[in-house]
């Protein structure tokens, strides 16, 4: 599990380090409950922990299949008692021979003083608390025999709440540019089976309406390719441009995808010699 969260953490620092060069910091200060810098802890990432609903189809465009992906997330450990960090998402993207990726999606973050996720409260319990930043995603890798993910994504703007986030200096992030989120994920199959994952993931988030939501019993589809359930777990961190510095362009994609497709392999090639 170790060697496992050191490879998120590697692909999620090679993807902030491609995506930003200006970055500024290694962490910052984060307060769940809103209540400004006083009570801030600092934080270099955070670890994170959900379930998805995936309904993909054939795609000619990448010789392979294109996605939809709705689901939520709990921040694991969140440096405080008193509010539970969630995510509410939903992505898109393509695995396949001529593309292989993120297409879009969009991610939001809620703070919420009832630690209630995972239940029928709101979607899953990740979306009734008080909303506090969404981000948009932009790009990615993805390897489906390992199902690593790696994924990044870009504030969007006028959407962080004040209180929550802070840079080292205790400057309030909500009203700076250029901040990104980096997030590496493990994503397994699971039988959702006495969980809410079906009625709130699939049939209330994703208006998904066959088996298990029309009243039969949910069933996987032949092989996992139609539709499935899915349970990660994850690192996330912030990405944070200085003050002083102005944001330089982002490199080729190639570049990035070919450095996390060599992590990708790695985190493979220790999972095959640990079996």
């Amino acid at each position: 599990m170790r060697a496992t969260r050191l490879t998120l953490l590697t692909a999620v620092t090679a993807l902030a380090a491609l995506s930003q060069s200006a970055q500024a910091t290694s962490g910052w200060y984060l307060n769940a409950a809103g209540t400004g810098w006083s009570d801030a802890s600092f934080v270099s990432s955070l670890n994170v922990a959900g379930a998805g609903f995936i309904e993909q189809a054939f795609s000619w465009q990448s010789l392979g299949f294109a996605f939809e992906e709705h689901g939520a997330y709990q921040i694991v450990g969140a440096p405080t008692s008193s509010h539970d960090l969630t995510v509410s998402y939903n992505i898109t993207g393509e695995v396949g021979l001529l593309s292989n990726g993120f297409t879009g999606g969009v991610i939001d973050l809620y703070s919420d003083s009832v630690f209630d996720f995972g239940s029928t409260n709101g979607s899953y319990g990740a979306n009734n608390g008080t909303h506090i930043a969404s981000f948009a995603v932009t790009g990615g890798q993805i390897d489906p025999l390992t199902r690593l993910v790696g994924l990044q994504a870009n504030l969007v703007g006028g959407s962080m709440a004040s209180g929550y986030f802070f840079d080292v200096a205790g400057n309030d992030l909500s009203d700076r540019g250029g901040i990104s989120l980096s997030m590496g994920v493990q994503s397994t199959i699971i039988d959702p089976t006495g969980t809410h994952i079906v009625s709130e993931l699939a049939c209330e988030q994703a208006g998904f309406t066959g088996a298990g939501c029309n009243g039969r019993p949910y069933r996987a589809s032949f092989l996992n390719l139609g539709w499935s359930t899915v349970q990660d777990t994850g690192v996330a961190t912030l990405n944070i441009p200085a003050l002083s510095q102005p944001v330089t362009a982002v490199p080729e994609p190639t570049t990035a995808l070919m450095m996390l497709t060599g992590l990708l392999g790695l985190a493979a090639r220790q999972r095959f010699n640990k079996g």
